[in-house]
């Protein structure tokens, strides 16, 4: 009867131990230099090099399980690329006036979005004082505001009106470490992996995405 009591108090124990992990959360902040660039699904437009921007943010983790957690968190993510017209002209809009590209010419654009990530992150135990973690999950993205730069036609950061879409859908991929500062607190870093699922510029006849690599730099609390 005590040896039924023993092993029925242990697994309580147990028990409570993995239900006070399963509901840790983790808040953090981030600035994450980035190079993103566009894809182009026809030869009509042609991927003309990366921009460079930031994604400043905060991330949140909710732990199911001791090593598992939901994962997802608010940012200002600036994105952009270079697209060169191939085949035919295209006319672009701002709201400083409205100018016609050339065949050959490139275009450079580069948008703020308000990103929401959603999903899992997976932990490694602590190994010295560095915890590794792998990430996965998607994206949603609203556009805040875009600008566009044409040297031919002398356009330098103009604000555009219709040429990138509303918003657009993602997924991404990471990895990482977390290097312990003592208690909870930590300071974050890695690499983020982004490929755009919806078209991000409203260019005819073409799906046009956006790609990203990003070095996470950041602190947990």
């Amino acid at each position: 009867m005590k040896l039924n009591s023993l092993t029925l108090s242990i697994g309580l124990i147990l028990l409570g131990n993995q239900l006070v992990d399963a509901q840790q959360y983790s808040f953090g902040v981030f600035v994450d230099p980035q190079l993103s660039w566009f894809n182009s699904d026809t030869k009509r437009y042609d991927p003309n090099g990366p921009v460079v921007g930031l994604n400043i943010g905060f991330n949140a983790d909710k732990f199911f399980a001791k090593r598992y957690a939901f994962s997802s968190g608010l940012s200002i993510n600036t994105l952009g690329g270079n697209i060169r017209l191939m085949q035919s002209t295209y006319t672009l809009k701002t709201i400083d006036g409205t100018y016609n590209i050339a065949i050959g010419d490139n275009i450079k654009f580069k948008s703020q979005y308000l990103t929401l990530p959603i999903g899992f992150k997976f932990r490694t135990n602590q190994i010295g004082y560095t915890t590794y973690f792998a990430n996965v999950g998607v994206s949603g993205s609203l556009r805040i505001r875009s600008y566009a730069w044409n040297e031919t036609n002398q356009v330098d950061r103009e604000t555009t009106k219709t040429d990138m879409a509303w918003g657009f859908a993602s997924y991404h991929i990471g990895i990482g470490g977390e290097y312990s500062l003592g208690g909870e607190s930590a300071i974050l870093f890695g690499i983020t992996w982004n490929d755009g699922l919806t078209r991000i510029i409203e260019l005819p006849s073409s799906t046009i995405t956006s790609q990203s690599l990003s070095l996470k730099v950041g602190i947990i609390f």
